[in-house]
């Protein structure tokens, strides 16, 4: 997959593209990358996705979007899902006063060579989002591009958004997340030194420094990594460790029968499930009772779970 940030000069071949900000990319998501997809195999274009960072929502200053992934992982991801290009654009506020009719006509026709769009229902774009499904439709039809509205998916009535998917990592509820998704929600990142307090308690931990905007809830969940000799059960603590009073936020993963050093790999963790909220111990055996019950709980929850290595399916 390619990455071409802001192009300056017009492509050289024809796309069929989604254009979308793309984070947490979830079942919505493969429904307008797969229309793409299918667009470019039947009129023989490249494949294509248009979006944007920072989040436009933070430019505009309208509200606080925290980001689902960092905009690396949205690009390994979409690579993960044969997307043949990817075309980021950086949302400035220079951006943000394009017309919707010179976005079509200056970026989507002259410089990317627009054959195909894909969008979701409730699109809008371009100064004070004035653009919509049904100006794309119409300048189209002048231009000569098609314009697909891929409708929304829903899993039990509810609307599949990142939006949503927000809410539910924040309050903790991970398995619901996860069928939006349709993959495990996951934290990536690099394995740093911690207080070591996990080994001496008998229960060696790896603490992960990540980039993500957005946590789950604090508490206690099952997890799982793949490191290279295959998928580990593992527990993982968000919180601020209360029983040693601490008060900085860290994300501690306990890997099931292992215990070699990871220090300085990126790893990722799969998040299946909450167990409990973080809590304060009134001794250290209070906390280490409580953990060998939580591990039994772990692997009750993992020992029929479909671990699977891909982000995408």
């Amino acid at each position: 997959m390619k990455i071409i940030i802001d192009p300056k000069r017009p492509l050289d071949f024809p796309v069929s593209s989604g254009i979308g900000n793309f984070d947490g990319i979830h079942l919505g998501h493969k429904k307008i990358i797969n229309a793409v997809k299918q667009c470019s195999r039947e009129n023989s274009t490249h494949s294509c996705i248009i979006t944007f960072d920072p989040h436009p929502q933070k430019v505009l200053g309208r509200k606080e979007i925290p980001l689902i992934f960092p905009l690396r992982q949205r690009f390994k991801i979409l690579e993960s899902t044969g997307i043949d290009l990817v075309i980021c654009f950086n949302f400035n506020s220079e951006l943000s006063r394009v017309s919707a009719e010179d976005f079509v006509k200056n970026i989507l026709l002259d410089r990317l060579k627009i054959k195909n769009v894909v969008v979701g229902p409730g699109f809008s774009f371009g100064h004070k989002r004035k653009g919509n499904v049904d100006l794309l439709r119409s300048m189209g039809k002048t231009h000569g591009f098609n314009t697909l509205v891929a409708e929304a998916v829903r899993v039990d009535d509810r609307v599949v958004s990142s939006s949503a998917i927000r809410d539910l990592i924040k309050a903790g509820e991970i398995r619901e997340a996860n069928r939006f998704f349709g993959y495990d929600y996951y934290i990536e990142g690099i394995v740093v030194k911690g207080e070591k307090r996990g080994r001496k308690l008998g229960f060696p931990t790896i603490n992960l420094d990540a980039e993500w905007e957005i946590l789950p809830q604090p508490g206690v969940y099952a997890t799982y990594v793949r490191l290279s000799d295959g998928f580990h059960e593992s527990i993982t603590n968000i919180g601020v460790r209360p029983t040693f009073e601490e008060n900085k936020l860290t994300v501690e993963t306990h890997i099931f029968d292992f215990d070699e050093n990871l220090y300085g790999k990126e790893i990722r963790v799969n998040f299946v499930e909450r167990l409990r909220d973080e809590k304060r111990f009134e001794n250290v055996d209070k906390l280490v009772e409580q953990i060998n019950y939580d591990i039994s709980a772990v692997r009750e929850i993992l020992c029929d779970y479909p671990k699977d290595e891909r982000i995408w399916r």
